[in-house]
């Protein structure tokens, strides 16, 4: 069994596992062509889609991917300021934005994307009680994560992420980044090792780091943290 087909078969299995529905929005660029008929512009939107329709097709019908037109959609692109494609969101039904993936959801991302799906499902949030004690003293914040596919510690900086966003109801908002795919912005951080979270383009956390260094850098200096 290639690699590939061991990753589908993690998605398989785990996926199978979802009992709420969930929606996600993931934003592409069409094109027209001379018979009217539409293709995907985006070098890499075929492919992407691909991968989430794996997740769809073995999510027991509970989870549905959403494609908009970054070309038909301006007011749904200009809302959500869509700079790029393909782009994964996850928006709740008020519209709040909570979790946006310029990564697809492969290699050692497979689990913390799952996991991001099934809580923003309603399944039980680790950080929940910890994240609500503490919401008062946090400022509206995006946190963006730069990992790649095979970094062995992004995952975990990326689960603890997006959770926090999931449980303070998007006043924390996670931005996952694969800068192999987006080299640009990895360069315009200055990213130079992975993952390399950096919080509202101010702070930067290099390296691994966990739940009580993210929520502290989160509220500021070194104020105690409430549990």
């Amino acid at each position: 069994m290639s690699q590939d087909e061991k990753y589908k078969e993690i998605i398989k299995r785990e996926m199978a596992k979802l009992n709420r529905p969930v929606k996600l929005k993931v934003v592409t660029s069409q094109s027209a062509k001379p018979d009217g008929t539409k293709i995907r512009a985006c070098m890499d939107c075929d492919q992407f889609l691909s991968l989430l329709r794996v997740y769809e097709e073995n999510s027991n019908g509970l989870l549905t991917i959403e494609e908009l037109s970054i070309d038909e959609n301006p007011d749904f692109a200009k809302r959500y300021d869509i700079q790029r494609v393909p782009t994964i969101l996850f928006i709740d039904e008020q519209g709040r934005e909570y979790i946006r993936y310029l990564a697809a959801p492969q290699g050692g991302e497979i689990q913390p994307f799952i996991q991001a799906v099934f809580t923003f499902a309603g399944a039980p949030n680790y950080y929940e009680a910890t994240i609500k004690k503490n919401l008062d003293r946090i400022s509206p914040s995006t946190l963006k994560i730069m990992i790649t596919n095979q970094c062995p510690y992004c995952p975990q900086v990326v689960t603890i992420a997006n959770q926090f966003a999931i449980a303070s109801e998007g006043k924390v908002r996670t931005v996952v980044v694969d800068i192999m795919a987006n080299p640009d912005i990895g360069q315009y951080y200055d990213a130079a090792g992975v993952p390399y979270t950096i919080i509202n383009d101010q702070k930067t956390l290099v390296g691994m780091i966990g739940p009580n260094e993210i929520l502290r850098a989160l509220i500021g200096g070194n104020i105690r943290v409430q549990y």
